[in-house]
């Protein structure tokens, strides 16, 4: 599954350039997310390999009109008083379907890119209650809710 930084990455990067000023939106997004440096330079070196290292066309950086506009969607989220409530909820939700360890070590490692694992652990277990349920997850949330409600 794809991560938030990740995705971000791909956007930016997306006719085979990143422009400057997408540079600097993947660094906003970054201090936005406080997402660790050694987790940024591992996705950051895996994303060169598996990504770029292949890539022989070149662009003009013009992923960043697309970039900003999903970034800035992504701060909005991450400042959101649902998103911890709407992680809590994800979770229990995906433990009464029938949490797997895939599932639980995928969506710890998809919320560690945000500093909201504990959050996402504390639904599984149960440990913080909300009652609220939701229809519609956050636009950050929307790849995990894919992978955690799919059944495999």
């Amino acid at each position: 599954m794809k991560t938030i930084f990740w995705m971000a990455l791909e956007i930016a990067w997306s006719d085979g350039s990143m422009s400057k000023k997408g540079a600097v939106i993947i660094e906003k997004l970054y201090d936005k997310m406080g997402l660790d440096i050694s987790l940024r330079e591992e996705i950051e070196e895996r994303f060169a390999k598996e990504i770029l290292e292949e890539r022989t066309e070149r662009g003009e950086g013009t992923g960043d009109l697309e970039l900003e506009s999903w970034a800035n969607t992504i701060i909005e989220n991450l400042n959101s008083n649902q998103l911890e409530n709407q992680i809590i909820s994800l979770s229990k939700k995906a433990v009464i379907q029938g949490l797997s360890k895939e599932k639980w070590l995928l969506g710890m490692n998809f919320t560690r890119e945000f500093n909201q694992s504990n959050t996402f652990a504390e639904g599984v277990w149960m440990e913080n209650n909300t009652e609220e349920e939701y229809e519609n997850y956050l636009s950050i949330l929307e790849p995990l809710v894919n992978e955690l409600t799919t059944r495999n």
